[in-house]
């Protein structure tokens, strides 16, 4: 079965990628003297949310068609939706196997967090107050939520970024996997992460092809088919990556990874929807952004008290739950 072999040899490729992705990334921080927020939330974040950017691109830039455009708008509204409530649910969950004695984030992974969720929560929101509003409005919003984006990120560069004759972040705790040697090789760590960017695009092209053919057999809008199939696969970076540093004990590198991403998720790739498309949105697709803004609205205030518990995390979960109810009902009623 051909897509039996998609899907094995793409959650292969994103596992192996995410993997020198995550220490490619950690040692190009090093080298641009980034602390580990930074680091997170631009560099990390930015590289992992390509494949779920690449999906409304292809579709609603270079298909005309109108189901394109809806797997477009759902690759736009269930990619933050995704890691809203599973990305935040699968952070607590790690945690708690980590260490039991561990039962929340650091103060500055949380610090970190609120920066990027209330960044989140006030351009997703704009984004879908966008719909309502007549369509000369549109170009405006566009270009204010590039303009968000752009000085929020300008923000963090010059928050983490420290002077020289400052001590830079510390020593990765593994090697380059491209150069076991200790030497300053900043270029080798470009092109680890390029390469490892790469295997997670070509990874997650794989598995998302796999699942678009087993999804033919059963009866599916190509919205719900978006919000539900693809970002399982295009959020698997995101996902492995934040596993794979909260087992090394970055908890500011595995929050920053998913805040960071959803940043990115709730200007740039909505300001392509707004651009590209008329953004009229259905009932549905309102209902699955706001439930998304709902679930970044809990753990953005439950992270204002400096301390966030896996149990807060974990129901975070409860939202996609929810989502998932709802889909259900519609299809069975």
């Amino acid at each position: 079965m051909p897509w039996l072999l998609l899907t094995i040899s793409g959650m292969v490729l994103i596992v192996l990628s995410a993997d020198y992705f995550t220490n490619g990334v950690e040692w190009l921080g090093y080298y641009l003297h980034l602390e580990e927020g930074a680091m997170g939330s631009l560099l990390a974040a930015l590289g992992t949310a390509l494949p779920e950017t690449l999906v409304p691109v292809v579709a609603i830039i270079f298909s005309p068609l109108h189901s394109q455009t809806a797997i477009g708008l759902g690759a736009i509204l269930g990619a933050p939706l995704m890691l809203a409530t599973i990305g935040f649910a699968v952070i607590g969950l790690g945690l708690r196997m980590r260490s039991r004695s561990k039962t929340s984030l650091n103060v500055p992974t949380v610090g970190t967090m609120s920066k990027d969720l209330g960044f989140f929560l006030l351009a997703f929101g704009l984004a879908l107050i966008t719909t309502f509003l007549p369509a000369m409005i549109h170009p405006v919003m566009l270009a204010v939520l590039l303009t968000l984006y752009v000085v929020h990120a300008w923000r963090l560069v010059r928050g983490n970024q420290k002077p020289e004759g400052v001590p830079g972040p510390s020593l990765p705790s593994q090697p380059l996997r491209l150069s076991a040697t200790p030497r300053k090789r900043s270029w080798l760590a470009i092109v680890q992460v390029l390469l490892a960017l790469i295997g997670l695009i070509l990874g997650a092209h794989f598995f998302v092809t796999a699942l678009d053919t087993v999804t033919k057999f059963f009866p599916i809008s190509p919205f719900l088919l978006a919000v539900i199939v693809t970002p399982v696969a295009t959020e698997l970076p995101e996902v492995l990556n934040s596993v794979i540093w909260i087992r090394r004990g970055k908890d500011t590198l595995a929050v920053g990874n998913v805040t960071g991403a959803m940043a990115f998720q709730s200007s740039i790739v909505p300001a392509l929807g707004i651009g590209f498309t008329p953004w009229a949105l259905t009932p549905l697709e309102i209902a699955t952004g706001v439930l998304t803004w709902l679930a970044a609205c809990w753990i953005w205030l439950k992270s204002r008290s400096q301390h966030l518990y896996t149990t807060e995390l974990l129901t975070a979960g409860l939202f996609y739950v929810i989502y998932i109810a709802i889909v259900a009902s519609l299809y069975t009623s």
